[in-house]
Order: C-alpha cells, then structure tokens, then sequence
C-alpha cells in the first residue's frame, strides 16, 4: 500500500492544491503556502488538477475558473465526484459576477475568492 504524503502536523499545516494556469500567480501562491509550511502541489490545466487531486488528495484546493482542457467549475464537479467532501474547495478568480457565483456553488465550491486573493482570506481557509 502506497502511503500518501501528508503534513505531519494536521492542526497546523495542510495538503494544499493550487490549480492555476497564469504562472507567476500560481509560484507566488505556492511559495507563500510552502513558507506557511504547507505542502503544496501545482497544477496548470484542468485535466492535470484533476489527475493530481485524485493522487494527492488535498486537504484543501484553490482553483482558478478560467483554465485550459477544461475550466474551473469541471475541475470542481470531478474533484467532487471522487473525493466529496473531504476537500474544501476555493474558487479563486477574476470573475465576479452572479452568475459565477452560482456556477461555482452548483460545482460543489465552498468559497469564492476574487483575485487576488487576500492573506486574511487565505487565513480563513487554512483554519
């Protein structure tokens, strides 16, 4: 049996998945989060945060809703799908608008977060 790599300190750090396909936004993000001592993985297109969610098994993952293979809201239904609710979602985008909103609620999103996202906001969902 393969043993997942997960943080040692549960209370305190997080598996974390960042699904971002603008480059810079995603390293900054990931190296922040790893700075917090999170583990972190990245993923630039939908189909590749799909296929390391189901790998990785994150405890939370931030999502961005404009993404190439598939967007945002995909990523979210499938995530959802496999794992339910043991990943809390963030959809974090530059989209805001009602409609979004409610997309991202139907494809199973906890939070909505407008870029960029804020360090409070990153706070809120790592407690």
């Amino acid at each position: 049996m393969q043993t997942k790599e997960r943080p040692t300190d549960i209370g305190l750090r997080h598996a974390i998945l960042v699904v971002e396909d603008n480059r810079d936004g995603r390293e900054s993000l990931k190296q922040l989060l790893e700075a917090l001592g999170h583990v972190v993985r990245v993923a630039d297109t939908g189909p590749e945060g799909v296929r390391l969610a189901l790998e990785f098994e994150p405890d939370l993952a931030i999502i961005d809703l404009g993404l190439p293979g598939f967007d945002g809201f995909e990523v979210a239904r499938r995530i959802r799908r496999t794992l339910g609710p043991s990943v809390r979602l963030i959809a974090n985008t530059g989209y805001d608008s009602p409609f979004f909103r409610n997309e991202a609620e139907s494809a199973g999103f906890d939070e909505y977060s407008v870029k960029p996202a804020l360090t409070l906001e990153l706070r809120r969902w790592l407690s």
